[in-house]
């Protein structure tokens, strides 16, 4: 009886060594976490990238931008990536976009890059070449998405993208309220 005892703990210790370390590997949240942003990480980031001044902003994106074109996008960067996004800024929207497509700092979401893709086209850019790249990303996702089945209809995308706006429209008059 002792025996299995004995024996039933040596087989079953390592067991729940593993599963701690498991754990507590979880519960410390590494740079690259995937995890989306929730609402109110979103509004911090809102409130603190509107105090930046533009050219700082702007030098940024441009920056992330080009990270992303190699493949990297860091956690940090995609969260403020989606900080200046939801303030209106059309490249961090296009980098928002590009992160949900291929997974960089987030959770790959072919329904939420769209989404990024369609404001980043709304928006606007200053190029009338990052309007056309804008663009033909966005309908390239698109063909992704409807290749799946089931697949969104034009009208479940259209309400992504109106959810999304009214999602920024929020985020944008609490920054407002946050200024008084």
């Amino acid at each position: 009886m002792l025996k299995r005892l004995l024996l039933g703990v040596l087989i079953l210790l390592p067991v729940a060594v593993m599963q701690s370390a498991l754990y507590s590997q979880t519960l410390a949240a590494p740079e690259e976490t995937k995890a989306r942003p929730n609402k109110q990480e979103i509004r911090d980031l809102v409130i603190q990238i509107s105090k930046m001044p533009g050219q700082q902003q702007n030098s940024r994106i441009e920056k992330i931008l080009a990270d992303q074109a190699n493949g990297k996008t860091s956690r940090a960067d995609f969260m403020f990536c989606t900080g200046l996004a939801y303030l209106g800024n059309a490249p961090a929207q296009f980098c928002v976009a590009k992160a949900y497509e291929s997974g960089l700092g987030v959770v790959e979401d072919l329904s939420e890059a769209y989404t990024w893709y369609a404001l980043a086209c709304q928006t606007g850019f200053a190029q009338a070449a990052d309007v056309r790249k804008a663009e033909e990303t966005r309908d390239r996702v698109k063909e992704r998405l409807e290749s799946a089945y089931p697949h969104p209809t034009e009208e479940d995308l259209e309400d992504q993208v109106n959810a999304q706006k009214a999602r920024i429209a929020q985020y944008q008059e609490e920054i407002k309220k946050a200024k008084k």
